[in-house]
């Protein structure tokens, strides 16, 4: 009987404590590195729920669990997510890989063996995508802009359509002399030249705009001259934009607004991945993005000014008693300054699939399709200014013209990759355009009147181009960590640049003699004459050779030549090193390097007509084709190459696991670099070549472009960093990274014609100089922390911006110097779950704003003396010189969700 009581005892026990056994199962283990260093403070989560710890001093954990199996979710800033099923309570030794800038693989730097931040022989960023959301800008412009202190890119309002455009540039050389790749692959340039009096004038860059983040993996930006491994334009460095291979779907949808109600932006992106039968992959990523314009103009400080800047009088037609009362009604006189409306849609993929896997033979292709449209307001039209226009604009007390292009910007790559007794091949070809189709609204041609239309289609450009590749690579592993790496390869390009004719009203004088204006106003349409078809081609073979003669001894070099079909050769070099202690803490590295930056077709062949605030007023200007003979008639030769020369050395220590930092500094000289002269005016005399030049084109003054300066850029690039430091409950995590940077012109290379005539100032003045030296800031500073306890991270970003001066033209009394600013970025993050993210932030907390002409002109009364540079009030704060914008306090919200 005893034995029967206790064996339906047991078993009665048995049956009461099982299902307890699977409520309260424990799960213990240590996370270590990959090098078996145990990880302290990280987070163990149970996936689906909030259940989570983290990890002791001795990296080691507990966690309860309802039952088994389940699965953990380990994670911390610096090391990659990782998920582990748990099926038994047996003891668990997880082992994850180091995620940061410095310990990831990165593309760009070398052709060669592939290697991380830290172990590259020239300084490399390597910025996490969720890095750049975390700022809470809506495109991938803005957004590197308030991440990398050597990128600048800056919204230029009352720009023509340089308004939707933001020129962007590494280390201040401008936006022509920085190399755009996606996924390693040359991305086309946009078909604009950012012709008007800003920062990159006469330049020409890539559409940052035309790839959303929400498709990329990640961006590297390589800081330092790359020309002899990638060709041409790799001046002042590298941006690499990774494309997602992730299939992971998600939807994020966030909103934001200004503390002034203007300037809402709306963004939605979505996308998802594919995979392809275990052997592929393939990411599709659609992006929708709308922003509305903001309104920060000034006022026109007195009637008495604006009488006194048009020419207003008691006998004039439109009298001093008019313009009062018009004043009265319209303070700004009807103008806008601001951020335009913006509508941009994307869609983006990346895929590849294997073929076979002995041969490692993969088919791969990439491409991003954006469609952008807008308006950005230009200068308004006022009766004293432009008369006629009630005629179409019956009521109106002025006419506001608007700049509304139409911009297509697509990139398709194609490829193949293998691997043959022991050497990868990668065989590929990539297309690429960027269309602007121009659109001149609420516009008016006097010479037409009563018939003018008021909505111009007034021309497009388009620029193009196909690359096709050969890359070939090979690591020889040696004994004792000694490999070298081989890569060598060909490029054929081919390039084509288009301008379009526009309607006949957008240029078109129906009135000759009689109308004091012709064509659209604010942008003249390109008339038949203007119209162009430009192609040029190009081959290029290069080869790159490192060798690591220890595991802490690298040395390396790069060489290329090139051929163009339009301006003959050129040969580019490169030499790199970098050696690092036994225990990976220190790395010091050097480079020294030449290169070159081709013309671009739109330096050589574009032309265009527009309305300019000049020291004699307003007028309309004209850019002159490089071919044109008229210039050879003037003694202005043919483009020609800029080349340069840089040298950079640097050091990364690795204070701690969690404590790094980096310092690099660097000089590159560019010479016979290529600018947009001033504006020629006429002489007076009608025998003069310039005058008759002039007629010939129907200017008041016209400019072209020549190989006019050579600079000199020196620079100090420094990245402090921090992660995973245990303070409180919680982990904190940062970063402070600075650019400080100075450009100098150095030499002048004038032709003989304009020295002959004491053209020079006209040619490169004053004005142009500073556009150079002092109107991007010298420095740049960004700090930033990110502190995270269980669900919820807090973010704070300090953004510091350096002083930029104006020189004027002629007259030193209208220099002035706009101050530093810093500005604070907040952003709070919550997971609801596992699934879902909200988050919400203000940029530029304190409302801050550049300095105001009333700021910088204290001494002269608030104003400068020469007023077209303020515009008589018009425009508040410095148009020329923008550090970072003027929208002031944004306020915004995200919601995140992944499937």
């Amino acid at each position: 009987m005893k034995q029967k009581y206790l064996l339906k005892l047991c078993t009665g026990a048995f049956i009461f404590l099982l299902p307890l056994g699977f409520i309260a199962q424990t799960i213990k283990g240590k996370i270590t590195d990959s090098s078996g260093g145990t990880l302290p403070y990280m987070n163990v989560v149970v996936k689906g729920t909030t259940n989570g710890t983290v990890t002791d001093d001795n990296g080691e954990f507990s966690i309860t669990v309802k039952s088994l199996p389940t699965t953990i979710t380990v994670s911390s800033m610096g090391f990659a997510t990782k998920s582990i099923k748990v099926t038994n309570s047996d003891y668990l030794t997880i082992v994850v890989q180091e995620d940061n800038a410095l310990n990831e693989i990165v593309l760009v730097g070398s052709r060669g063996k592939p290697r991380t931040a830290f172990d590259s022989p020239v300084p490399i960023d390597n910025i996490k995508i969720s890095e750049l959301t975390q700022t809470g800008q809506g495109v991938l412009d803005q957004q590197l802009m308030f991440k990398v202190p050597s990128y600048n890119s800056t919204q230029q309002p009352v720009s023509d359509a340089g308004a939707h455009f933001s020129p962007a540039d590494l280390r201040g050389l401008f936006p022509s002399r920085t190399l755009v790749l996606v996924n390693g692959k040359r991305k086309n340039a946009s078909a604009l030249v950012y012709s008007y009096v800003t920062p990159g004038r006469g330049e020409v860059g890539v559409d940052m705009k035309s790839v959303p983040s929400a498709a990329l993996e990640r961006v590297e930006i390589l800081r330092d001259g790359a020309a002899a491994q990638y060709g041409s334009d790799a001046v002042a460095g590298v941006i690499n934009l990774v494309l997602k291979k992730s299939m992971d779907p998600f939807v994020n949808t966030s909103y934001s607004v200004t503390s002034e109600g203007d300037g809402e932006q709306y963004q939605l992106e979505t996308g998802f991945g594919v995979n392809i039968r275990d052997k592929g992959y393939a990411n599709f990523t659609f992006n929708y993005f709308d922003a509305k314009r903001t309104q920060r103009a000034g006022t026109v400080t007195s009637v008495e000014d604006e009488a006194g800047y048009w020419g207003v009088t008691d006998a004039t037609d439109f009298n001093t008693a008019d313009l009062t009362a018009f004043l009265d009604k319209n303070p700004s006189a009807g103008f806008q300054v601001g951020t335009p409306d913006m509508t941009i849609t994307n869609f983006s993929y990346n895929m590849g699939y294997t073929l076979d896997e002995e041969t490692e033979t993969e088919v791969y292709s990439f491409g991003t399709l954006t469609n952008r449209s807008g308006s950005a307001p230009q200068f308004a039209r006022v009766p004293y200014w432009v008369t006629g226009f009630e005629q179409i604009y019956p009521g109106q007390d002025f006419f506001l013209a608007e700049m509304s292009p139409q911009i297509l910007d697509n990139t398709l790559a194609i490829g193949i990759k293998t691997v043959y007794n022991g050497w990868n091949f990668d065989l590929s070809s990539t297309t690429g355009k960027n269309r602007i189709d121009y659109y001149i609204t609420n516009s008016f041609n006097q010479s037409y009147g009563a018939s003018s239309p008021s909505d111009f289609y007034n021309g497009a450009h388009q620029f193009s181009h196909v690359v096709n590749n050969l890359d070939v690579v090979r690591t020889f592993e040696g004994d004792d960590d000694r490999s070298i790496s081989v890569a060598f390869g060909a490029e054929h390009r081919t390039e084509r640049f288009v301008t379009e004719e526009g309607e006949l009203a957008s240029y078109n004088d129906a009135t000759p003699n009689i109308a004091d204006r012709t064509g659209s106003e604010s942008f003249g349409g390109f008339k038949p004459e203007n119209a162009s078809d430009d192609y040029r081609s190009n081959i290029g073979i290069y080869t790159d050779i490192s060798a690591d003669l220890s595991e802490a001894f690298l040395v390396g070099g790069a060489l290329r030549f090139e051929n163009y079909s339009d301006f003959g050769s050129n040969v580019s070099w490169k030499l790199n090193s970098r050696w690092k202690t036994d225990n990976d803490k220190l790395a010091v590295r050097g480079s020294v390097s030449s290169g070159f930056r081709a013309p671009s077709l739109h330096q050589m062949f574009y032309t265009a007509i527009t309305t300019t605030l000049t020291a004699n007023g307003i007028q309309q200007n004209g850019i002159l084709n490089n071919s044109d003979p008229a210039l050879r008639a003037l003694g202005i030769p043919e483009l020609k190459p800029e080349t340069s020369n840089s040298i950079g050395a640097g050091i990364s220590y690795r204070i701690t696991r969690k404590l790094g930092f980096t310092l690099d500094v660097y000089q590159i000289d560019v010479n016979d670099r290529i600018a947009l002269s001033g504006q020629v005016t006429p002489t007076g005399n009608p025998s003069s070549p310039i005058d008759q030049t002039l007629s010939a084109v129907n200017v008041g003054a016209a400019g072209f472009f020549l190989n006019a300066i050579d600079t000199r850029t020196k620079g100090i690039d420094l990245v402090f960093s921090y992660d995973n430091v245990k303070l409180g409950s919680g982990i904190l995590s940062g970063s402070i990274a600075a650019n400080f940077n100075k450009t100098e012109v150095t030499g002048f290379n004038f032709p003989k014609f304009i020295k002959d005539n004491n053209l020079q100032d006209a040619i490169f003045s004053r004005e142009d100089i500073s556009r150079v030296e002092s109107w991007r800031p010298r420095q740049k500073i960004i700090a930033s922390a990110n502190y995270k306890i269980n669900e919820l991270t807090a973010g704070i970003s300090f953004m510091n911006y350096g002083e930029v001066t104006y020189r004027h033209a002629s007259d030193a009394s209208n220099d002035a110097t706009f101050g530093g600013k810093t500005l604070t970025d907040v952003n709070v993050a919550y997971n609801l779950t596992d699934k879902v993210n909200i988050s919400v932030g203000v940029n530029n907390l304190f409302n801050v704003y550049p300095d105001t002409f009333a700021d910088a002109y204290s001494s002269t009364g608030g104003v400068p003396n020469d007023r077209n540079l303020d515009f008589v009030g018009r425009f508040k704060y410095p148009w020329q010189t923008t550090q970072f914008g003027i929208d002031g306090t944004r306020i915004f919200t995200k919601l995140a969700f992944t499937f």
